[in-house]
């Protein structure tokens, strides 16, 4: 298949345009704002598109291509969605519509959108599915439910398979050593401990996550791709259904350091150390449903204990010597 990947430089896009590339379809991941230097990735690449999606042209050309597939990760972050409001449509919205307007008319058959836990607010303490009632509480979560409805529309009207997946927290080392991925909190928990040789939380631990391993969301879009009956609810989650707190994350990241380097780091909170005896606390936690999307052959094949490992693995490869946080190109 041809498959248009727009974000396909990002920290998720890279991944999954390799990914994609080595399942032996034809990617044509769009970069903004320069072409990566790895020539390995490159070579795998159907073609290499340089735009900047807010542009008509681009769009343009895009639909000119006649992908069988577009997977649609262009977003601001969190912190840049809170900017003035036609600024952030014009990146988090109007691609969205505009790509689905002009590429449902010339023939696309598949459209997947990269929404967001977070259009769900506040999460409760219980398992949920993709039916849960919608609660925006920022303008990231916001403007991601806005695109998702436009997806809505565009399933209903058009002959596009038009599907919605909600991220929970992908985690991971980077393809390309200018990724921005260090804020993520296991590879920012990970890179601290093999620099600082500490594991410092800014909390006291107890918020909670649901990471999954950017490789298992390579593996679930890969599942979408293969899948061609169109539903009607066309959101699927993709999340690894286990959830953790930082602190359980940190105890991991520990464990799996003292067996890696025969070292024990301390797990430091803004109250302190934390005691060895007061780092199981149960305390009640939330649950992303997986199961719909299970039910087209999905299941996560990371544990958090080996992406850890993994971390580990690219950090040693790619720390400078001096011991830095700058990460040298591989």
């Amino acid at each position: 298949m041809k498959i248009v990947i727009t974000g396909g430089n990002g920290y998720i896009g890279a991944r999954l345009s390799l990914y994609l590339a080595n399942k032996k379809h034809d990617v044509i991941p769009l970069c903004f704002s320069s072409i990566p230097v790895d020539e390995n990735w490159k070579s795998k690449m159907f073609s290499i598109l340089k735009a900047d999606i807010r542009q008509e042209e681009t769009i343009a050309k895009i639909a000119a291509l006649k992908p069988d597939v577009i997977i649609h990760l262009v977003s601001l972050d969190h912190h840049a969605s809170e900017k003035e409001p036609s600024i952030v449509n014009q990146v988090n919205v109007l691609p969205t519509w505009q790509l689905l307007d002009a590429c449902t008319k010339n023939g696309l058959k598949k459209f997947i959108y990269f929404s967001t836990i977070q259009v769900y607010g506040k999460l409760p303490n219980e398992i949920f599915d993709e039916t849960f009632p919608i609660s925006t509480v920022n303008a990231y979560g916001l403007t991601h439910l806005l695109s998702e409805q436009i997806c809505e529309h565009y399933n209903r009207k058009t002959d596009t398979n038009v599907i919605t997946i909600r991220l929970s927290n992908s985690y991971g080392n980077p393809i390309f050593y200018e990724n921005n991925c260090w804020w993520l909190a296991i590879n920012d928990l990970c890179r601290n401990a093999f620099i600082n040789k500490e594991i410092r939380l800014l909390s006291d631990g107890t918020p909670q996550r649901d990471f999954i391993h950017g490789n298992d969301v390579c593996k679930a879009i890969d599942c979408l791709i293969n899948y061609n009956e169109k539903q009607k609810n066309n959101i699927y989650h993709i999340s690894s259904g286990e959830t953790l707190t930082l602190l359980e994350i940190a105890q991991i990241i520990k464990q799996e350091f003292q067996i890696r380097y025969n070292q024990s780091l301390p797990i430091i909170t803004p109250q302190g150390t934390v005691s060895e005896k007061a780092v199981n606390i149960p305390i009640e936690k939330y649950t992303i449903s997986n199961n719909k999307i299970k039910t087209l052959g999905f299941s996560p094949d990371y544990s958090i204990n080996k992406g850890v490992q993994e971390i580990f693995s690219y950090l040693e490869r790619n720390v400078t010597l001096s011991g830095q946080c700058r990460l040298v190109k591989e």
